[in-house]
């Protein structure tokens, strides 16, 4: 079975495969906010 990340599609042998490479797109995901979120602030 193949898993695929539905952000990049990028397919996977394995679900732990996957896993770990979601993580990379929740982080990226997570820090886009907190930067928008200072440009709000410092913008005020």
């Amino acid at each position: 079975m193949m898993h695929q990340c539905y952000y990049c599609e990028q397919i996977f042998e394995s679900k732990e495969d996957l896993f770990q490479h979601v993580e990379i797109h929740s982080d990226v995901e997570r820090n886009k906010e907190i930067i928008e979120r200072q440009k709000k602030v410092s913008k005020n």
